[in-house]
C-alpha cells in the first residue's frame, strides 16, 4: 500500500493504535482478519516480510516506529544489506540516507542483474512482535516500478513460512527463497494460525497481484483436529485457490520434521491428505512437495523440535529454491 510518499511493502492496511499514538500495519484486510482465528488474527499483525520502500531525495530520511518488545530490522540498500537496528518499546528513530559507495553498489547492481535497484531504500520490518508506525520525515519518493523484482512469490503458513526462530527478518525460508529466485515476497506465514480457513482460501483465490505461490499445510492442525475436519478444510481449500489461478505454478508442502506428541498414523494421514487432494485435482502446474525432502538434517530444527532453527530455514530455501526453479524459468 500506499502511505505519504513510501510503499508499505506487503502491508494491506494501517489500523489506528488503541493509544491513538501511530498506526499498526496488518498483512491481510481487516475484513478478513477479525474472522479467523485468535493465533491468525494476532499474528497478522506481526509485519512479516514487511518492508517500507522509498527513494531518498535529499541528504537523508527518517522513520520512526515503536515495537511491542525489542526487535531487530533490517536495512537494505537495493539488495544489500546496510545496517540492522534494535526497534525498542518506545519511540524509535531509524536514520537512512544514501550510501557514500552508492555509485560502485549501483555498478554491481547492473552487471550482475541484481533484482533490486541499487537506489532503491528498504527498511525490512520483524517477522514479530506489531509494529507501530509513528512518523516519516524526510524528502523521499515512491519506487519505480523498474526498481523491484517484476515477479512476486506469495507463500502462506504457519510459523514456519511467517519466520519463528530465524531471529533476522530476511532469515526466513520464505524470504531466503524468495531472495535465490530474485522475486519479491508476499508473506501471509500466521504463527499458530494457519488454519485454512475458507475466508482465507477466497481471500488468496480473489489476490492477482502474485505469480506462484506455496502452501504450507497441516502443523497447526495435527495436533488438535480431527483428520475428517482437515480432509474437509484442505479439500475447499487447495482447489480453491488452484482452479482461481489454473495458470500459476501453487506448490503444496506438507509438515516439515517435528517431533510432537502426535500418533504417527495421524501424522501420515494428514500428509496423504495433503498429496491426495493436490495430486487427484490433475492440474498441470498444481505441484506436491514432501515437507521431508526440504528439511533433510534434523539437526535444522531449534530445541523445541518443531520450528526450523537458521541452520534450518538456510537448509529449506536451498532446497526448495532448487525444486523451484526448473518450474519458474
Amino acid at each position: 500500500m500506499i502511505y505519504e510518499n513510501v510503499e508499505l511493502y506487503n502491508v494491506e492496511e494501517l489500523i489506528p493504535s488503541e493509544d491513538g499514538n501511530g498506526k499498526i500495519l496488518t498483512r491481510i484486510p481487516e475484513s478478513l482478519r477479525i474472522k479467523l482465528n485468535d493465533s491468525a488474527k494476532n499474528n497478522a499483525l506481526s509485519p512479516a516480510g514487511c518492508e517500507i520502500r522509498f527513494n531518498i531525495k535529499g541528504d537523508s530520511a527518517k522513520i520512526v516506529l515503536e515495537s511491542a518488545d525489542f526487535s531487530i530490522l533490517e536495512i537494505f540498500q537495493g539488495s544489500f544489506q546496510i545496517s540492522w537496528h534494535i526497534i525498542k518499546k518506545e519511540p524509535t528513530e531509524i536514520n537512512v540516507s544514501i550510501p557514500q559507495n552508492i555509485k560502485k553498489l549501483e555498478e554491481i547492481t547492473k552487471k550482475q542483474k541484481l533484482p533490486y535497484d541499487a537506489y532503491l531504500t528498504r527498511i525490512i520490518l520483524p517477522y514479530r512482535p506489531i509494529i507501530k508506525l509513528l512518523d516519516i520525515k524526510g524528502n523521499v519518493s515512491l519506487p519505480e516500478k523498474e526498481q523491484v523484482p517484476s515477479k512476486k512469490y506469495l507463500a502462506y503458513g504457519s510459523s514456519i513460512t511467517h519466520g519463528a526462530s530465524s531471529i533476522r527478518p530476511t532469515g526466513s525460508y520464505a524470504m531466503q527463497t524468495a531472495e535465490i529466485l530474485g522475486v519479491d515476497l508476499i508473506n501471509l506465514g500466521f504463527g499458530g494460525g494457519a488454519h485454512c480457513e475458507k475466508e482465507m482460501a477466497d481471500y488468496i483465490s480473489e489476490r492477482n497481484d502474485w505469480d506462484f505461490a506455496t502452501l504450507e499445510i497441516g502443523i497447526n492442525m495435527v495436533t488438535w483436529m480431527e483428520p475428517e475436519e482437515f480432509k474437509k478444510r484442505v479439500e475447499y481449500f487447495i482447489p480453491k485457490i488452484a482452479k482461481s489461478h489454473p495458470n500459476k505454478y501453487i506448490f503444496c508442502i506438507d509438515m516439515f520434521p517435528f517431533y510432537l506428541n502426535v500418533p504417527s498414523k495421524k501424522e501420515n494421514y494428514f500428509r496423504k491428505i495433503v498429496k491426495n487432494t493436490t495430486k487427484n485435482l490433475n492440474m498441470q502446474k498444481l505441484i506436491y512437495i514432501n515437507g521431508k525432502k526440504l528439511l533433510k538434517n534434523h539437526s535444522g530444527l531449534a530445541g523445541d523440535l518443531v520450528h526450523p532453527s537458521p541452520k534450518g530455514m538456510e537448509e529449506i530455501s536451498l532446497n526448495l529454491s532448487s525444486y523451484l526453479l526448473p518450474f519458474l524459468r
